[in-house]
């Protein structure tokens, strides 16, 4: 019977705890079973049961013991490293989708009268196109990520990328502006082609919609969220009142 596991942290109690090859394979197939329900796809599935594998020897109970004890470890530290990633992914996403809170505090929050910068000089601070908004999130980014990269070439196999924002080889923000005369198809082309090109598992697409051509940004995001399978690819999108 299965362990009902309701989050990694009891994953990794339900195989810290598991005595013999029984309980084990059950806590192994429950949290396999937890994950799918997570959406984490079949690769990722293959590599648990290739981790939790270990060979049994049928004249030493103290072997199979030990080497038991050995796929214990390697996936606790398997779910270690989801989580690990898991808590990434959450500080990054709520970098960007906060966003507007430095756009409003920067340019919107009047500065001291007895300080070097003017109201006018802040006024004047449009944001045109992407370079204007990569300039400004790589700036947030740094804070947080101060070994990030901004506009890193990488080589596909078939050709070469350049990533808006690179964060590690698994972690890369792409950054999109609006324009006048732009149709919602070609945002979407260029969102398919960044999907299937870049290496990383872990894409971030910063969607600054200034002309507000995306009409149900919900709707957006869920659709592209789920359209690939191997990588997770995360919408952010911000359409501003003032810039």
């Amino acid at each position: 019977m299965l362990n009902n596991i309701r989050s990694m942290g009891e994953a990794v109690e339900c195989i810290r705890n598991a005595r013999d090859r029984q309980m084990f394979q059950s806590a192994v197939a429950s949290l396999r079973e937890y994950m799918k329900g997570l959406g984490i796809g079949p690769q990722e599935l293959l590599g648990l049961e290739r981790i939790a594998y270990y060979p049994q020897n049928v004249y030493s109970d103290k072997e199979t013991k030990e080497n038991m004890e050995t796929a214990k470890y390697r996936v606790i530290s398997y779910i270690e490293d989801i989580l690990r990633d898991d808590g990434k992914d959450g500080q990054l996403l709520e970098i960007l989708n906060n966003f507007y809170l430095f756009l409003e505090n920067l340019t919107e929050r009047k500065p001291h009268k007895s300080g070097g910068i003017q109201q006018e000089q802040l006024d004047a601070l449009k944001i045109k196109n992407e370079y204007d908004v990569q300039h400004l999130l790589y700036a947030c980014i740094k804070l947080f990520y101060p070994m990030a990269r901004a506009e890193v070439n990488e080589d596909t196999g078939y050709g070469t990328v350049r990533t808006d924002i690179f964060l590690d080889s698994e972690h890369v923000i792409e950054i999109k502006c609006t324009r006048k005369n732009m149709k919602l198809k070609k945002l979407t082309e260029e969102i398919e082609a960044d999907m299937v090109h870049y290496g990383a598992e872990n894409i971030y697409f910063f969607l600054y919609d200034k002309e507000k051509i995306i009409e149900n940004p919900m709707v957006f995001k869920k659709n592209y969220e789920e359209k690939i399978k191997g990588k997770k690819v995360h919408i952010i999108i911000h359409q501003p009142k003032i810039l």
